[in-house]
């Protein structure tokens, strides 16, 4: 790495900010578990930051409506009392599908994602149609399948783009890794493509302000005379936490264990090479306060 390119602090626990930590904003996947087990330390050291009263939102890219999702945590053990609440971008998506009138030109929507997550827009004005031909725009929240590729795709999204179709993103994300380093693609994955295509694409979660802005506000309606200088986010994804963090002028802690782990060729909880996670970091031109390998404190 260049000697002229700031060299970011890495550290193997986070007591090195805690003790002035007047709030945190977490990711969830990539921090909290890998989308199916929770990892190791997160439920001792969730326990310790509620002991020294520092408030906790989750924020997560998670494409479906924030009670699923804290049901989610609830069965892998991370229970309501060790946060103060979840904002997910399925929550933010509906709410500006149903708010912003402009934002869609009708209301029938052509669903790519995992069944489970086609429950988004129930009971609301909205409703699914099953081609792209007699739709009005696409929600996505997901491949249909987490064993998919992304060229499954290519020919639908392009019947998408012939029909005209402007897609609405609930998800980002276009990578998440397993604790045993399955990479496996999201939404904001096949989103590229369909802008790369040519399609018109409007997404909602990190690392869009709106999302942050929210956090915020929930965590200054829990502690009132919060210093946003002693707000930190926590999460795994350049391009979605740390941007996102940045944008709004609170500190970012990068979480190396999580989507960086492929690049960085290292397992869960292992120290990444310092030049090869610097590379990768200036790489992406969002850089965080700090890194540390995994979501943990020590004794």
């Amino acid at each position: 790495m260049s000697s002229n390119k700031t060299k970011i602090p890495f550290y193997n626990d986070l007591n090195f900010m805690i003790d002035s930590c007047e709030g945190l904003i977490l990711d969830i996947w990539g921090v909290l578990w890998d989308g199916i087990t929770v990892y190791p330390e997160v439920l001792k050291t969730l326990l310790e930051i509620r002991k020294k009263n520092i408030p906790i939102i989750l924020l997560s890219n998670a494409p479906r409506k924030s009670e699923i999702v804290v049901k989610k945590l609830a069965n892998i053990g991370i229970k309501p009392n060790l946060y103060d609440k979840i904002i997910s971008s399925g929550d933010v998506c509906k709410s500006e599908l149903l708010t912003n009138t402009n934002l869609v030109p009708g209301v029938k929507y052509y669903f790519i994602g995992l069944k489970e997550d086609n429950d988004l827009l129930d009971s609301t004005k909205f409703e699914e149609s099953l081609s792209p031909k007699n739709s009005d725009f696409i929600l996505i929240t997901g491949p249909r399948d987490f064993n998919d590729n992304l060229e499954l795709y290519t020919t639908e999204l392009k019947e998408c783009l012939n029909n005209k179709l402007p897609m609405i993103c609930a998800n980002p994300d276009k990578i998440v890794v397993r604790q045993t380093g399955k990479k496996i693609f999201c939404a904001g994955a096949i989103a590229e493509v369909y802008q790369n295509l040519g399609g018109d694409v409007i997404q909602f979660g990190k690392p869009y302000k709106n999302v942050f802005s929210k956090a915020l506000k929930h965590l200054k309606l829990l502690s009132p005379n919060i210093n946003l200088k002693n707000v930190s986010v926590i999460g795994d994804g350049l391009e979605t936490d740390i941007l996102g963090g940045n944008s709004i002028g609170i500190n970012t802690i990068l979480i190396t264990s999580g989507i960086l782990s492929h690049s960085l060729n290292i397992n869960y909880g292992e120290k990444p090479n310092l030049n090869d996670l610097n590379e990768a970091i200036h790489s992406s031109k969002h850089l965080p306060t700090a890194a540390v390998n995994i979501f943990k404190l020590s004794h």
